[in-house]
């Protein structure tokens, strides 16, 4: 008996291991079968059979300190305009040439969808469900035109212009924090402060929402978006499908930092909820409510109770992100670049005067604004690539691109590229004076992504962005800690790794603001 059972456990453990050399020998094949279909794409050698380019970038990250999409730029400058880096089973073509952009994500763009490799990552951290599937996150070409087409009118340059009261609103309670700031002499990092400014704004133009973030220094929205966006970073990170990441909503397999993550995920979710159907209670009671995106989310009737919330998720955290990024940078670079701020210190004088109020009529006449806003974006762009992954075979430049390949187009790559912009590390607003007359533009400068699926979001974050920036300077005066840089941080969007840490005046000969 005991001969028996022994033999038997021998003929499982047995099977088993052959099983595993068999899946492993399938996967090898595999493997050879991708990197073969691609071999004729230039590019950099693979260090990796398994890994492919990964340990490449990873030997960079270790030295340097930099981001994928900065080590991707520098090999855009040594491969040229098209090239291929593989990680893992992934063959992903980069395209840095203008007319490239246009072919893949313009033309062809029917044979184009977001992977959900990535996206899902993005949408689920370890496995708790966050944005979902969202408009950013959403992978099904079907779903997201209905989806946008709901969301579309809140986001139309004519409803925008019904808005600057709720921009001027918020910005006023910032600057009251900006007061306490200064009064309190400590330095401040002017990214957490911009992430309350816009978490603010985006909750109450969308949802008529005010999450007094910016009154309270320790809000816990702030932190939840922060957690959030750091859980999604980190999903990214590992080489495997977000299916498996949910091993991590099992506390005998959690780090500390992965068990917050979550957690933010579930508070973001429940807040969502909850406000939804407070909404819907009203509604329902036959109150007057707000004219908002909430409103047209519930009142469209095709959406579920758990889309209307990955919709208010997807534009609390990506309207919120993308701005606070935006505005990061550019502060920094207006701070690194006196002569920027004296220009724009003397358009806001010439624009306002002694006006505290930004009307809908100053956004065109802050020209020189939207020069440095547009060049801080070509530097930094908020949007990190458009990923793509081709469902069917096409050619670009003569080569071959297989059908199951990424295409992906990176801003920061034409932003970057001393081939088409001169002295591309110089920040100079001058460069989009006459942004008419540069040649290709939407191929070569598209910060909120390219195609049909850009950012709906775009024309509200460069309002809001304008109105803040307008009042801010009007009344304060920043200065740079000296250890400060414009090193980047990859979350959703490119942010400052930094923090952006200023000391903060109140400006000569302004009246307080209580």
């Amino acid at each position: 008996m005991n001969f028996n059972i022994l033999t038997l456990l021998l003929w499982l453990i047995g099977t088993i291991l052959v099983g595993f050399i068999c899946l492993a020998l399938c996967f090898m094949l595999y493997l050879h079968h991708v990197h073969k279909s691609s071999a004729h794409l230039p590019g950099p050698p693979r260090s990796s059979f398994i890994f492919g380019n990964l340990p490449d970038f990873w030997k960079y990250k270790k030295a340097t300190g930099k981001t994928m999409i900065e080590y991707v730029t520098e090999k855009r400058l040594e491969y040229g305009p098209i090239f291929l880096m593989t990680y893992f089973d992934k063959c992903v073509v980069y395209l840095g040439d203008p007319n490239y952009i246009k072919e893949v994500f313009i033309n062809n763009h029917t044979y184009l969808r977001k992977p959900p490799f990535l996206y899902d990552k993005m949408a689920f951290v370890f496995g708790e469900r966050g944005l979902g599937y969202g408009i950013v996150t959403n992978t099904d070409e079907l779903s997201w035109h209905k989806k946008r087409h709901i969301m579309n009118p809140a986001f139309h340059r004519k409803c925008l212009k019904d808005f600057m009261t709720n921009f001027n609103n918020v910005s006023d309670r910032f600057l009251i924090r900006m007061t306490e700031v200064a009064v309190g002499g400590k330095p401040v990092s002017m990214i957490e402060e911009f992430a309350k400014a816009t978490l603010e704004t985006i909750c109450e133009v969308s949802f008529n929402i005010n999450t007094n973030a910016i009154k309270n220094p320790e809000s816990i929205f702030s932190s939840a978006i922060r957690n959030y966006l750091r859980g999604a970073e980190a999903n990214i990170e590992y080489p495997i499908s977000s299916i498996f990441l949910g091993i991590f909503q099992f506390k005998l397999f959690q780090k500390t930092s992965q068990g917050v993550q979550i957690n933010a995920a579930r508070f973001l979710r429940k807040f969502a909820s909850d406000c939804i159907a407070a909404r819907m209670k009203d509604i329902a009671e036959n109150k007057d409510v707000p004219n908002d995106l909430m409103n047209l989310l519930i009142n469209d009737g095709s959406l579920t109770r758990e889309e209307i919330v990955d919709e208010f998720i997807t534009i609390l955290i990506a309207g919120q992100d993308t701005t606070t990024s935006s505005l990061a940078f550019t502060l920094y670079e207006i701070l690194s670049n006196p002569h920027v701020e004296a220009k724009l210190l003397n358009e806001i004088k010439e624009v306002l005067g002694e006006r505290e109020e930004v009307k809908f009529d100053d956004l065109a006449k802050l020209k020189y604004m939207g020069q440095v806003l547009e060049e801080n974006l070509r530097k930094h762009p908020v949007s990190v690539a458009p990923f793509r992954v081709l469902e069917e075979e096409i050619t670009v430049a003569g080569y071959r691109i297989p059908k199951g390949n990424w295409v992906v187009g990176s801003s920061l790559m034409f932003g970057m590229n001393p081939e088409i912009w001169k002295d591309p590390e110089v920040f100079d607003p001058e460069r989009f004076a006459d942004a008419g007359n540069i040649p290709n533009l939407s191929m070569i400068h598209f910060p909120f992504s390219v195609g049909p699926r850009s950012c709906i979001g775009q024309t509200f974050s460069k309002f809001e962005s304008k109105v803040i920036l307008a009042k801010l300077f009007q009344k304060f005066q920043f200065k740079l800690l000296p250890d400060q840089t414009d090193r980047i941080e990859s979350r959703m969007s490119l942010a400052p790794r930094d923090g952006v840490m200023c000391e903060v005046r109140r400006r000569t000969g302004s009246p307080n603001v209580e």
